[in-house]
């Protein structure tokens, strides 16, 4: 079940929401200022990589890694 992170554009908070099905998004309220001004946020993500991290590490393959 997916949890999605959103934000209040009135009082600028974030908070956290499962939801189930599209329609429960229209209806979120903030639940610190009960503002209907919500926005949805791109959530990172977690990952790990197999041995040292460094531009030639397993993660990225082929010399392509983060500097």
């Amino acid at each position: 079940m997916p949890i999605y992170e959103f934000k209040c554009l009135d009082c600028g908070k974030t908070f956290e929401k499962l939801i189930f099905k599209s329609e429960e998004e229209k209806e979120l309220i903030c639940p610190y200022c009960k503002s209907q001004k919500i926005e949805k946020m791109l959530s990172g993500f977690y990952s790990t990589c197999k041995g040292s991290f460094t531009s030639k590490s397993s993660c990225g393959g082929k010399g392509f890694g983060f500097s």
